[in-house]
C-alpha cells in the first residue's frame, strides 16, 4: 500500500488548477479574488417588538452583539428577560461576536421574544416620544 501525501503548497496548487479548468465569468473571478467587495463601517439592525413597532438602531460594524443587546435594554419600558431571533435563523446568541463577524453589516432584522405578551408596549416613554413612519 502506498500512502501518498501533498504539501500545502501542492494542494493549493491542484485547487487552483481545478478552479480555472472551470468556465468562470469575471465576476466569479473578482469575487474569488476580492475584487468589488464593498467594506461597511455601519451596521443599521431593526429589531420588530410584539406590538409591531420597529426600533432601528446604527452601530460601527466593529460593535460587538453585546452592544446590541445593550442597546435593546436601554430602550426597554422595565427590565424583561428577551431573545433576539432573526427569521429562519436560531436566536441571537450574547456574546463578544463583532456584529461584521456575526453576518450583520450593512443590515439586520430582528424579532424581540418574550415569554409573556405584555398589555403595553415594551418600549420606554422617551422612545414611544420619538416615534416616526416609515
Amino acid at each position: 500500500a502506498v500512502v501518498s501525501t501533498q504539501s500545502t503548497g501542492q494542494k493549493r496548487r491542484t485547487e487552483e488548477n481545478e478552479r480555472e479548468s472551470v468556465l468562470r465569468t469575471k465576476a466569479m473571478r473578482d469575487r474569488d479574488a476580492g475584487i468589488g467587495m464593498r467594506i461597511y463601517h455601519y451596521a443599521v439592525i431593526r429589531i420588530r417588538f410584539p406590538d409591531g413597532l420597529y426600533l432601528q438602531g446604527t452601530f460601527s460594524a466593529h460593535d460587538t452583539v453585546e452592544s446590541l443587546f445593550k442597546f435593546v435594554e436601554s430602550s426597554l419600558r422595565h427590565p424583561v428577560t428577551f431573545t433576539l431571533i432573526a427569521p429562519g435563523c436560531p436566536s441571537l446568541k450574547r456574546d463578544s461576536t463583532l456584529l461584521k463577524a456575526a453576518g450583520l453589516v450593512p443590515t439586520g432584522v430582528f424579532n424581540l421574544s418574550v415569554s409573556e405578551r405584555p398589555e403595553f408596549t415594551l418600549l420606554s416613554d422617551e422612545m414611544v416620544c420619538k416615534l416616526a413612519e416609515l
